[in-house]
C-alpha cells in the first residue's frame, strides 16, 4: 500500500508539458505587464500634470500634460501588441514551433516516466487498475447526470439562446433586480432555470476536466510498464 500511495503521490505531481510556459512566452507577459506598469504610472503622472495646469496655464505644463498622455498611450498599446506579436511571430515559424513542441513534451514525460519505472511492476499495475477505475467513474457520472460528453456542451448552449430568448441581457438584469415581485414570479422562475442549467454545464466541464488529469496519469502508467517490459525482456 506504501508503495501504490508513492506512486500516486509522484502522479499527482506530474504535469503535462504546457507551451505557454516557454521562455518567449514569459518574457512577452512579464514585459506586457512592464508596459502596464509604465502607463498606470504615465497616467498618474498626467493627472498631476493636469491639476497643474489648472493651477498655472502655461505652456510648460500643456507640454507636459500632452508628453504624459502621449506616453500613456503609447505604452497601453504596446502593451496589448506584445503578446498578440509574439504568436504571429510563433504562427510564422509553425514547422520548427511543432517540433520543439512535441520534443519537450516528450521530454517532460520521460522525465515523469523515469521517476515511476523505479517502482516494482506489481505495484504499476494496481496504480494502472485504479486510475482506470476512477475514470470509468468519472465517465459513469458525467453520462448519468449530464447525458454525452456533446450534450455538456448543448446545455451550455441552450442557456445563452433561452437567455436571448427571454429578453437578453436586459431582461436579465430587471430579473435579477426585481427578485420574487408578484408579477415577476414567471420570470424568476425561468432565471432559476437557466442558472440550473448554467451550473450543471460548468460542473460537468470540470468534472471532464479532472478528469484529463487522470487520463494523463494513465498514459503516464502505460509508459511506464512498457518500459518495463521492454528492460525485461532485453537479455
Amino acid at each position: 500500500m506504501q508503495d501504490l500511495k508513492a506512486i500516486l503521490e509522484e502522479l499527482a505531481d506530474a504535469e503535462p508539458y504546457n507551451p505557454s510556459k516557454k521562455l518567449y512566452m514569459k518574457w512577452s507577459r512579464k514585459l506586457a505587464h512592464l508596459l502596464l506598469v509604465l502607463g498606470a504610472i504615465c497616467m498618474a503622472l498626467l493627472v498631476m500634470a493636469g491639476l497643474g495646469y489648472k493651477l498655472q496655464r502655461t505652456p510648460a505644463m500643456a507640454y507636459i500634460a500632452l508628453a504624459f498622455y502621449v506616453l500613456t498611450s503609447l505604452f497601453s498599446l504596446l502593451a496589448l501588441l506584445v503578446e498578440p506579436a509574439v504568436l504571429v511571430w510563433v504562427m510564422l515559424r509553425w514547422k520548427a514551433e511543432t517540433t520543439h513542441t512535441f520534443v519537450s513534451e516528450i521530454e517532460n514525460d520521460e522525465a515523469s516516466v523515469k521517476r515511476l519505472i523505479r517502482h516494482d511492476e506489481d505495484a504499476l499495475k494496481r496504480a494502472q487498475y485504479w486510475v482506470q477505475l476512477k475514470i470509468k467513474r468519472f465517465d459513469t457520472r458525467i453520462v448519468f447526470f449530464f447525458g454525452g460528453s456533446t450534450a455538456v456542451y448543448s446545455l451550455l448552449a441552450l442557456t445563452f439562446s433561452t437567455i436571448k430568448d427571454a429578453g437578453g441581457l436586459a431582461w436579465l438584469q430587471h430579473t435579477f433586480l426585481r427578485g420574487f415581485a408578484a408579477d415577476n414570479v414567471t420570470n424568476t422562475a425561468i432565471l432559476w432555470g437557466i442558472a440550473l442549467i448554467f451550473g450543471v454545464s460548468i460542473g460537468a466541464m470540470l468534472m471532464k476536466y479532472v478528469q484529463s488529469r487522470f487520463v494523463y496519469q494513465q498514459e503516464l502508467l502505460e509508459m511506464a510498464l512498457m518500459r518495463k517490459a521492454s528492460a525485461r525482456s532485453t537479455p
